[in-house]
């Protein structure tokens, strides 16, 4: 019991750093414009023709994935606020996933991993936080939820491996912004390349991709 709960703990611990950076950076970059008024879907439809892309299109997303391009039908889907928004972190969020566009245009096949890997585990997150909630309930600490535990745990390692595809498509969306000159000054650059550095590490876990798309289709915002 005590190895499948050291083994918890790493995971958790690179978990919350993970996103608790994402967090802190997005939430900063947020309170910042950029001066030309572009916005994250025109930005995104903006880095594929300047790349020489067809067939890509932006839409605004509803669902659990936000943020995500889909290779299978070639659509990067962007959360409303990033869609529309003119901030650091929706342009930041637009790029990444544009980004990930450029991977599947010049064959980079890992990208196809790191999509299936985020699909699955999202799915599975929400399914495993019930199960040891349950077990936990049923008093059955010593046979169960040690599995639950071990489960949770080889999820989170497994996303921290496909990491460096994020990084990836970070770094070939930062190459097409400075083609591009999308910026006006140093700023609007250093804000927006934050996010994006720190977008690598916002999907490590599941859970909290769940919960969050839990929370606000059942407590869903009002329009003010």
């Amino acid at each position: 019991m005590q190895v499948f709960f050291l083994v918890f703990m790493i995971a958790l611990a690179l978990t919350m750093w993970g996103r608790s950076r994402f967090l802190k950076i997005y939430s900063q970059e947020s309170r910042n414009l950029i001066s030309s008024g572009l916005t994250g879907a025109r930005l995104a439809e903006g880095m594929m023709r300047y790349r020489g892309i067809e067939g890509v299109t932006v839409k605004r997303g509803r669902g659990l994935f936000d943020d995500f391009y889909h290779p299978e039908n070639r659509q990067i889907t962007l959360a409303p606020q990033h869609f529309a928004g003119s901030t650091f972190s929706a342009l930041a969020m637009a790029a990444q996933q544009a980004g990930k566009a450029i991977q599947h245009f010049e064959g980079h096949r890992p990208l196809l991993w790191r999509t299936s890997v985020i699909r699955w585990t999202v799915h599975m997150s929400l399914p495993l936080v019930l199960v040891g909630l349950l077990t936990l309930a049923l008093g059955l600490t010593k046979t169960i939820f040690p599995m639950v535990l071990l489960a949770w745990s080889a999820i989170a390692f497994w996303n921290c491996l496909t990491v460096p595809t994020e990084l990836d498509a970070g770094s070939r969306a930062r190459k097409e912004l400075e083609g591009m000159r999308v910026f006006k000054n140093l700023d609007e650059r250093v804000g927006v390349e934050r996010v994006i550095g720190a977008a690598s590490t916002a999907y490590i876990d599941g859970v909290s991709v769940a919960l969050s798309w839990l929370a606000r289709t059942v407590f869903p915002r009002k329009k003010t």
